[in-house]
């Protein structure tokens, strides 16, 4: 067993990186686009390639983008996402107000933050479908431990072209009251669609990580209660990340996974509980990948 570094200090550095992922977790190492899965996307959809570096973040295919569903590769180690910007507010006010949220979260600005976006999605290093859901202004955004970059904004025009949903092996749903749904199997390798119902208010995304064969869900929770005094996580090397979904959205994530069993996860800042990560408060499910 490896208990992902820096884990155990995740309740006061999560909302430092609300909106994409949580690096404190373990690296990825195993988890990646599905060959076949990536083969079989409908060859008249667009396709974006992005890539966060030291420098910032490169996406290649925006030109000409229309609204609508457009698969997405992401290069390299970081989790690289989409969001679009209400009228009056921007890329600016977007850094400004994520990066308000570190160790003691300023529930102002994470709430400013979510009701004058739409985050729709992204992955890490890997291929998934995401949908610009209107005609409007985005930029791609990755956030680590020092906190949000932005890429350059860019214009997508409507109305939305419409295409065929990829094939998928299941889903897993963010639905209101902090609860999963969807699949309680998936296969090893393969597609799964993620989608946050309107109904559950606020934004979400999936940690998948790999656990102990039988551990629970309240011991996973059990684990992150206890804090720095308490046991480790049971977690083992597989994992996979996705990025952010506010509520309504959708996207498509391809994968290939050893199997075993997972906890799937959301550590989300919630506006309403001063910062606390989903996870904390047991957005916390475990399904087998077989």
């Amino acid at each position: 067993m490896h208990v992902p570094t820096g884990l155990r200090r995740a309740v006061a550095i999560v909302c430092a990186t609300a909106l994409a992922s949580t690096p404190v977790l373990l690296a990825p190492t195993t988890a990646g686009a599905s060959g076949a899965a990536t083969a079989s996307a409908p060859a008249a959809m667009p396709h974006l390639t992005a890539k966060a570096t030291k420098r910032g973040i490169n996406v290649k295919g925006t030109d000409g983008l229309r609204a609508g569903r457009v698969h997405l590769t992401v290069k390299g180690s970081a989790t690289v996402e989409f969001v679009g910007f209400d009228e009056g507010y921007g890329p600016d006010e977007f850094v400004a107000d994520v990066n308000k949220c570190g160790e003691k979260c300023n529930v102002k600005a994470l709430r400013r933050a979510i009701d004058n976006t739409t985050i729709i999605g992204g992955t890490t290093a890997g291929d998934a479908t995401i949908v610009f859901p209107k005609a409007g202004t985005y930029a791609p955004f990755s956030v680590g431990e020092r906190g949000v970059v932005v890429g350059r904004s860019f214009s997508v025009s409507g109305p939305p072209r419409q295409s065929k949903t990829p094939r998928v092996d299941g889903s897993i749903i963010a639905k209101k009251g902090l609860a999963w749904g969807g699949a309680s199997s998936l296969p090893a390798d393969g597609r799964f669609l993620f989608k946050n119902r309107r109904s559950s208010g606020v934004p979400h995304f999936v940690e998948m990580q790999q656990v102990v064969e039988g551990t629970t869900a309240d011991q996973v929770l059990e684990s992150f209660q206890a804090g720095p005094a308490g046991p480790p996580p049971p977690f083992l090397e597989g994992r996979l990340l996705t990025g952010s979904l506010s509520a309504g959205q959708s996207m498509t994530v391809d994968y290939d996974l050893p199997p075993g069993h997972y906890a799937v996860m959301c550590f989300f800042p919630d506006p309403d509980m001063k910062g606390m990560p989903h996870a904390f408060m047991g957005m916390i499910r475990i399904i087998e990948l077989t």
